[in-house]
């Protein structure tokens, strides 16, 4: 006889080891009967109405809308333009997605040999609810080349421009999510400054080289969103 045919023998060998084993056999078939019963029955729902979620494709429309302006900032001054974005866009529109900022210029003296100026540019951190923190903002630059200078902000939590697939809810909630007009409103400063670089010949007496022209253009990129099912 081998040693398991002895253990069964002495589990089985009287009425007290035999009752025993079956109370023991009974609770564990209950406790399998009882996870069984919530996976199948009481999460079974869940379950169902998780496969049964609906998913929608999010796209957006863009719209840039663009606003210039011009300032000649005198030799070490610093200026602040400000700029808000029109009330129609935010009636029109689901939201304001992103704000970008050109500047540009040319060394302006006509003097011979003169070096291009240098600007810098700093769109100031305000209380205008945007997405300030955003990791693809540029919020300053300098440019001592006359190459232009390019700032980004993000306007729209999380906005990208890109379409986006979400599963769950209905088509309103989402349309909802993305339609905020709060997202912009206000007024954004840039704070412009410029350093003259003299030219070689800034020792004649006619020859001077004292300001800069600066061209600032503003793109406001608002957009339409469209929630579409697509299961």
């Amino acid at each position: 006889m081998t040693r398991s045919d002895n253990v069964l023998s002495d589990l089985f060998s009287d009425d007290g080891s035999r009752r025993n084993v079956t109370v023991y056999l009974t609770v564990l078939a209950v406790g399998l009967l009882y996870h069984a019963s919530v996976f199948w029955f009481i999460m079974g729902d869940e379950i169902q109405a998780k496969d049964e979620q609906i998913t929608y494709a999010i796209e957006f429309e863009e719209t840039p809308e663009q606003f210039s302006d011009s300032r000649t900032i005198n030799d070490g001054e610093k200026e602040t333009l400000e700029f808000t974005a029109s009330a129609d866009l935010f009636n029109s529109k689901s939201g304001f997605g992103l704000l970008t900022i050109t500047i540009s210029y040319a060394e302006t003296s006509g003097e011979l040999a003169d070096p291009c100026d240098t600007v810098s540019a700093n769109l100031v951190v305000t209380d205008v609810p945007a997405d300030w923190n955003h990791d693809n903002n540029v919020l300053s630059g300098v440019s001592s080349d006359c190459e232009t200078i390019d700032l980004t902000l993000y306007i729209y939590p999380e906005y990208d421009g890109e379409p986006k697939e979400v599963t769950g809810m209905d088509a309103s909630h989402w349309s909802d999510v993305w339609s905020d007009s709060s997202y912009g409103q206000g007024i954004f400063e840039l704070d412009i400054e410029v350093i003259v670089n003299e030219p070689i010949t800034s020792g004649i007496p006619t020859v001077s080289d004292t300001d800069e022209t600066v061209e600032v253009t503003w793109e406001a990129v608002f957009f339409d969103v469209s929630v579409q099912e697509t299961s």
